[in-house]
């Protein structure tokens, strides 16, 4: 085992940095995905012949015993970005659970997505940074006495379309996101906070700050 080891290092050493980068990253790719539970992964091709490859840019874990429906433009990694080597978990995690991320969604490095039951939905065209993390539990009953049972009532988080989210946000469940809106870096969303279509949104609390003018959307 010295010896392999000692091989490799010297392979590495003589391998240049800027192709060295994407080999070992790519090899973290093909590893957890390797590992992931494949089984529980749709793509949603919408039409006969359409891909049905996952487009994978960073490593991401699949783990859970419900479903992940994707669309084959959906897209997990940005190479340009912090974190690219660090792998973003994508748990559904009991049965009857559905995580659902809509077409030309791009989700950047070191997402943390967790449904225990009543899902999460993300839309179209969505950009979201760095280290999302959302989740339709609290992952636990919050009653003293009760706290090592699951949470027993899930709520849905539901991300419409064309919704740009910054690094670093929390999405905690029943939460719901209009079309449009813009979430500011750090934004702390409490359970059920609702921000309407084309809000602003920036806080931890969560509060609405501004609104999109109208040709903004356009």
């Amino acid at each position: 085992m010295k010896l392999r080891l000692a091989r490799l290092s010297a392979l590495i050493g003589r391998t240049p940095a800027l192709e060295l980068e994407p080999l070992v990253r790519g090899l973290l790719i093909h590893y957890f995905f390797h590992v992931s539970q494949k089984e529980i992964v749709r793509i949603d091709a919408g039409s006969a012949g359409a891909a049905r490859s996952v487009n994978l840019l960073a490593p991401v874990l699949f783990k859970g015993r419900g479903q992940i429906v994707l669309s084959p433009s959906t897209v997990f990694g940005w190479t340009p970005s912090p974190l690219s080597y660090r792998c973003s978990h994508v748990e559904a995690r009991f049965p009857g659970a559905v995580i659902r991320i809509g077409e030309r969604t791009t989700i950047n490095n070191g997402a943390s997505l967790l449904a225990e039951g009543a899902g999460i939905v993300i839309g179209n065209r969505c950009l979201i940074g760095t280290e999302l993390q959302v989740m339709d539990t609290n992952a636990h009953e919050l009653e003293l006495g009760r706290r090592q049972l699951p949470d027993s009532k899930t709520r849905q988080v539901v991300i419409g379309d064309d919704v740009f989210i910054g690094s670093r946000v929390t999405l905690l469940k029943g939460c719901r996101i209009g079309d449009g809106c813009v979430i500011s870096a750090g934004t702390v969303m409490p359970p059920g906070f609702e921000a309407p279509p084309m809000a602003i949104v920036a806080g931890n609390p969560a509060r609405v700050v501004g609104r999109l003018a109208a040709s903004a959307a356009a």
